[in-house]
């Protein structure tokens, strides 16, 4: 179990901090107004004036008291700030593994609409497949001019403007890009090599 002073966060020990240095500087108040008091009284003690060497003395015990327990003050205020910046250091460090956690769960969803990029773009490779050969099956029954005008579809102007249209401009771009063949790879893979630290940490420090 732990305990009060284990648990208490850097901004309750700020309190703790300043609640003893009020106090430790209200003992040295009380320490001025005492030696005040006994420099009033140093002459009538020294001639014999009734009660003025008891009275001396015990401003003396007072001041002492009082100086002792600044200093018992100061040395707790000392140890206080040694809890709040340990304190800090472990708000720190939970507030940096919160941080790489949350990091963590966006990049997984990151991973998983990966994923579905990928399905979504075998699914429309195989569309685009069906789509070529409908039309392949379609150019044998026409005619020379029949076929003629419809070359047009057989270009990737519509398929590019229509891309465009939805906003995968934004995303991906064929061309010089694409052209290098040793590196095409499923997205989800490409992308692991830059994820896989904050997803798999544990598989890649064993790595």
């Amino acid at each position: 179990m732990q305990s009060a002073t284990e648990t208490r966060t850097s901004q309750e020990w700020e309190g703790v901090i300043a609640d003893f240095t009020a106090k430790a500087r209200a003992c040295d108040g009380e320490v001025a107004d005492l030696v005040r008091d006994r420099n009033g009284l140093a002459l009538d003690a020294e001639l014999g004036i009734d009660g003025a060497a008891r009275r001396l003395q015990k401003i003396a015990s007072e001041i002492t008291a009082k100086q002792q327990a600044a200093q018992t003050l100061r040395t707790a205020i000392g140890q206080a700030q040694s809890r709040r910046d340990e304190a800090r250091v472990a708000e720190a460090a939970g507030a940096d593994q919160q941080r790489h956690a949350q990091i963590a769960a966006h990049l997984e969803q990151y991973l998983s609409e990966v994923r579905s990029i990928d399905e979504a773009l075998s699914f429309l490779t195989a569309r685009f497949q069906a789509a070529t050969q409908a039309m392949n099956r379609a150019e044998t029954l026409m005619t020379g001019t029949e076929r003629q005008p419809i070359q047009q579809l057989r270009s990737l102007f519509g398929p590019t403007l229509a891309a465009a249209h939805v906003g995968l401009g934004e995303h991906l771009q064929l061309g010089p890009l694409a052209s290098n063949v040793i590196h095409r790879q499923p997205l989800e893979r490409f992308a692991m090599g830059f994820v896989d630290r904050w997803v798999r940490p544990g598989e890649t420090e064993a790595a």
